[in-house]
């Protein structure tokens, strides 16, 4: 036997079967070959008895046809207002954002405008014209009364105090 003779004995051949074509598979290469036709008829015939029910249960009750209608209506008007409640809860959570951002930056202009004002004072200046030009004076120790209140917050005057 000649050498290629050997070799071509050694081959291996296979069909497989993928949808509706047969590929020959030589080696590591497949390759269509033709279409095959599958005839495959199951025909079995179904007793009286699961005809009978067959028929029987592919009729519908006008009754039971009533009851899907509302409970896919039902279902309709809950997915409605869920769908509402929710678009009602994302514009909610959107101008929630809005103000939040609106008073952030309300805020910090208001700390800018605070910071000037307080940079702005100068304390020693003012001290300067109250004790000079308006004759004002630190209090002495006679001069100070001291008393006890049972609200902490603020205290009124009625009489003058001696």
């Amino acid at each position: 036997m000649t050498e290629a003779r050997v070799m071509e004995d050694r081959r291996t051949y296979r069909s497989e079967r993928i949808s509706d074509y047969e590929y020959r598979t030589e080696g590591s290469a497949a390759r269509l070959m033709h279409p095959v036709e599958w005839d495959v008829q199951v025909t079995k015939e179904l007793s009286h008895t699961a005809r009978r029910n067959r028929e029987k249960h592919s009729h519908m009750n006008p009754a039971w046809v009533l009851f899907l209608i509302a409970a896919m209506a039902a279902t309709g008007v809950v997915l409605i207002l869920y769908l509402r409640l929710q678009s009602d809860i994302t514009n909610r959570v959107k101008n929630i954002s809005a103000l939040e951002a609106q008073y952030t930056a309300l805020k910090a202009e208001n700390d800018d405008t605070e910071g000037r004002i307080k940079g702005n004072i100068d304390l020693e200046a003012i001290k300067a014209r109250a004790m000079g030009e308006l004759g004002m004076q630190y209090a002495n120790k006679d001069q100070i009364v001291t008393f006890s209140s049972e609200d902490n917050d603020y205290v009124r005057q009625f009489r003058d105090i001696d």
